[in-house]
C-alpha cells in the first residue's frame, strides 16, 4: 500500500511540474510517467493580398487570407480551434475581449467563412488594413491571431 501510493505521488507530482512547464524529476521515467505533451502550434493568419505597401490602381480591394494552426469555420461554430476572419479598414481593434463590431465599411464579419473578400469604392491614399481571426461569437482568439498591412490606393 505504501509503495502505491508514494506511485500515485509520483505520478502526479510530474504531472504537476509538466503543467506548469517545469522540468519533470530524475526518476520520472522509472516510475512510468507519460512524457509531457508537445506545446501547442500558435494561430497565424497572413493577408495575402494587397501586401505591404502595395500600390493598388483601382478603388475595389480585394483582400485574401490564409491561416495556420486554427481551422476557418461559419461564424457561430463553437468548436475548439476554429474561427472566422474579420477585416478593420482604417479602424482601430476592439478590445481583445469583446466581440468585434460591425461597421459597414470599416469592419467587416466574414462568418460564412471564406477566406476572400473585396472592399468596395476605396478612397485615393493610404490605408490599414487589420484581419483578426475570433470564435463563433466573434471574439478575437486568445492569444490574438491578427495581421496588418497598410497599402495605398491610387486611383
Amino acid at each position: 500500500m505504501k509503495n502505491s501510493f508514494r506511485h500515485t505521488v509520483l505520478i502526479l507530482s510530474v504531472a504537476l511540474v509538466s503543467s506548469c512547464g517545469g522540468e519533470p524529476p530524475a526518476d520520472a521515467e522509472e516510475a512510468g510517467a507519460p512524457e509531457a505533451a508537445p506545446a501547442a502550434t500558435m494561430a497565424s493568419v497572413s493577408i495575402g493580398s494587397p501586401a505591404d505597401g502595395a500600390a493598388i490602381m483601382t478603388t475595389s480591394v480585394t483582400v485574401t487570407l490564409t491561416v495556420d494552426g486554427v481551422q476557418i469555420v461559419p461564424a457561430g461554430d463553437m468548436t475548439a480551434g476554429t474561427g472566422h476572419h474579420h477585416l478593420y479598414l482604417d479602424a482601430d481593434l476592439a478590445a481583445a475581449d469583446a466581440p468585434v463590431p460591425s461597421i459597414p465599411g470599416s469592419v467587416v464579419h466574414m462568418g460564412d467563412g471564406s477566406a476572400e473578400y473585396t472592399f468596395e469604392g476605396v478612397s485615393a491614399g493610404e490605408h490599414r488594413l487589420i484581419a483578426v481571426v475570433a470564435d463563433g461569437i466573434h471574439v478575437p482568439l486568445n492569444p490574438m491571431v491578427v495581421d496588418t498591412v497598410m497599402f495605398t490606393v491610387n486611383n
